[in-house]
């Protein structure tokens, strides 16, 4: 008899956000190594056999047994040093060979800031049009993690189970089915690469810091960054400073042709964020067009932009945004 690990091991891999299975007495019978990593275990197993409900104000979950779709709500899990995490999760039917088995997928949220701290929340006007703009694409890419997303991994799984229970199906229904979960993984990895684009996952999770290490991993280049904030920003102005180091260091790379490029940051009253690169200085008709943006969403957070170029070192890109 096939199981869950069996047939979703390679798919849940893939996903990025914790996620476990549980059986019909709601004991965690597969996890993957994000939900490992975000409890503070070494590894996946370690979760096995644990009651896999986060508590919540009601105390009450469905019987995996008894979904008819997908449920939702916000509660906490318990770390291996006892702290808590506070979780968003959705908890989904999965109709696996053991029967009566439910995903859960967590999405871990940000702890809230204090109240009346931050720039522009409330203290002062921002952009109006790039505040709705930010919160749009904030609810679009929440979209796509939480529905398409997941959709698409249940389809995975099945797919995968598939292929398993039909071990002795001809040849050309196989390969059938590979190819479609084929399709469907690049597929998957499709949604992903648009979700981060609208609302970096590390980004809503884990800060500016997080994010730019995330974009560290997949920059060209090599990209270096120091001084980042320990603690969290307002999440305007942190989705805006993000984006403006995006920009700048895509700039660095595709106009400039920068080999290597730093980010810095100095955060006290006001936000000072530096992007150097050791590329050509912003000369063409597309660098003025990138600076003038950057200028934008730098004003956006009442903040300024000022950028300089030496010979033999390269461009700096300075924005003061105020806190």
């Amino acid at each position: 008899m096939t199981s869950v690990a069996d047939g979703g091991g390679s798919v849940f891999g893939m996903v990025t956000e914790p996620v476990w299975a549980v059986d019909a007495d709601h004991l965690v019978c597969y996890a993957n190594p994000a939900a490992a990593t975000a409890l503070g275990h070494g590894r996946p197993a370690d979760l096995l056999g644990r009651d896999g409900r986060p508590a919540t104000a009601a105390g009450e979950h469905p019987e995996p047994g008894e979904l008819t779709g997908s449920v939702r709500g916000e509660g906490m899990l318990a770390r291996l040093d006892g702290s808590l995490l506070p979780v968003e999760w959705t908890l989904t039917p999965w109709n696996g060979p053991e029967g009566g088995t439910a995903l859960y997928v967590f999405r871990p949220l940000p702890v809230p800031l204090p109240a009346g701290g931050g720039a522009g929340e409330g203290n002062r006007p921002l952009g109006l049009l790039a505040h709705r703009q930010t919160e749009r694409q904030r609810r679009y890419a929440m979209t796509l993690q939480h529905g398409v997303q997941e959709r698409m991994v249940r389809a995975l799984l099945g797919l995968s189970l598939a292929r398993q229970e039909l071990g002795t199906a001809p040849s050309g229904a196989l390969d059938l089915l590979h190819d479609t979960a084929r399709d469907l993984e690049e597929a998957l990895a499709g949604v992903r690469e648009v979700t981060d684009g609208l609302s970096p996952g590390a980004l809503r999770v884990g800060g500016l810091s997080a994010a730019l290490t995330a974009l560290a991993r997949r920059c060209p280049v090599p990209l270096g960054f120091s001084g980042m904030p320990a603690k969290r920003l307002p999440h305007l102005v942190e989705a805006h400073l993000y984006l403006l180091v995006v920009e700048a260091v895509e700039r660095a790379v595709a106009s400039g042709r920068a080999g290597r490029v730093e980010v810095s940051a100095d955060i006290g009253t006001s936000a000072v964020v530096t992007v150097q690169d050791d590329g050509a200085p912003p000369v063409q008709a597309e660098d003025i067009a990138a600076m003038a943006a950057l200028t934008e969403r730098a004003a956006t957070l009442g903040g300024t932009l000022t950028v300089t170029h030496a010979p033999h070192t390269g461009t700096t890109v300075t924005a003061v945004v105020p806190l």
